[in-house]
């Protein structure tokens, strides 16, 4: 099976680059630890390229997209084909994360794995069993072995960006009903009560809030879904997209290439990745804080704290090309500044306050 020989050929990340990185930090001309992030998310960066020449030339977000049978319950202001009508545009810079990726000079794949209406475009994957998963609040949203193979998709989709020379990845979906389907897995993966994990999303009222809480109660009580069991919860109370998703970390880690975590959704998929091994963790970096109460929790439990917080509660994926300017800022001013033998500043006059 793919999916367990890739879980079992992830490694650990190289742990003695963080003393290298660090020491080279140090003989920067700046008051130690004083660039904060900058530094730590470089100093993670060497970890996963094993080297202190540091690069990410080129960049992409994967963009997986799927539809929710859970739709049927009213929960939304959005049409379903709202899905299908914003992956036709990804490329042409329209949406949110393509104007953002244009800015940023990043790449964009999109990858159909679960959405109502197929596209006629080639630019836009196609790799998926159905159109739309099962209404969640009524019985399981796909069988685990749907599962199982959509998060091979999404390991295969990894594979495809290693072998098209990609340095680093983001992860995003769209899926009309996904931050529903993200509070059911979350909740039923750590017992957490539905009160905790169910946002407003990117566009609902007061009363459809009540009626999604409502019906994340309901799908967890009618799917009963295993406590920590991955594939068990995403079966019964998730989404094509999250399967996927999950599966491209998998994947990334597998290969090697650092993965950028967007919202709420792509925090989820990369727990559930995590709980499916624990290593795949160093080879992440989250972007953004994101405004759904449950994208925090998410990054309590995978320890990981992002280094922007501007309110974002967009998806698609459009924190990740953000993240990468600001990596590459901090890949810049490391190999660009001075050191302190190059300069007239004193390295005993700074004093060394870092906490760690």
């Amino acid at each position: 099976m793919l999916l367990q020989k890739t879980l079992a050929s992830i490694t650990s990340v190289e742990r003695s680059y963080e003393k290298k990185a660090k020491l080279f930090w140090d003989s920067l001309a700046h008051p130690p630890g004083s660039l904060g992030e900058l530094e730590e998310i470089t100093v993670r960066l060497a970890k996963i390229q094993k080297t202190l020449d540091l690069h990410i030339d080129k960049k992409v977000t994967i963009v997986f997209c799927a539809d929710n049978g859970v739709y049927a319950e009213k929960i939304t202001s959005q049409p379903q084909i709202t899905t299908f009508f914003l992956s036709e545009i990804m490329h042409t810079g329209q949406t949110g994360l393509g104007a953002v990726s244009k800015w940023a000079k990043s790449d964009i794949l999109v990858y159909d794995v679960g959405m109502i209406k197929t596209s006629k475009r080639t630019d836009i994957i196609t790799e998926k069993l159905r159109e739309g998963t099962g209404n969640i609040a009524a019985g399981p949203a796909m069988t685990a072995e749907e599962c199982i193979h959509t998060i091979e998709t999404g390991i295969r989709a990894a594979e495809r960006i290693a072998k098209e020379g990609y340095d680093i990845a983001g992860i995003g979906e769209l899926g009309i009903c996904n931050t529903t389907t993200t509070a059911a897995v979350l909740s039923a993966l750590y017992d957490i009560p539905p009160e905790k994990t169910v946002g407003r999303g990117a566009s609902t009222t007061e009363a459809m809030y009540e009626l999604k809480l409502k019906t994340v109660k309901k799908a967890l009580q009618v799917n009963q879904p295993s406590q920590g069991d991955v594939i068990d919860c995403i079966s019964k109370v998730g989404g094509f997209d999250i399967a996927a998703m999950c599966g491209c970390y998998i994947g990334l880690a597998s290969l090697g290439i650092p993965a950028v975590m967007d919202g709420y959704i792509s925090s989820l998929a990369a727990l559930c990745a995590c709980s499916l091994n624990p290593k795949i963790k160093d080879y992440l970096f989250p972007s953004h804080s994101s405004q759904e109460q449950g994208a925090k929790i998410c990054a309590e439990k995978l320890g990981l704290s992002p280094c922007l917080n501007m309110k974002m509660r967009l998806g698609e994926g459009s924190g990740c090309p953000l993240f990468f300017n600001v990596l590459e800022a901090a890949i810049f001013i490391n190999k660009n500044m001075g050191r302190f033998t190059d300069t007239m500043i004193n390295r005993t006059d700074l004093v060394d306050i870092r906490q760690d």
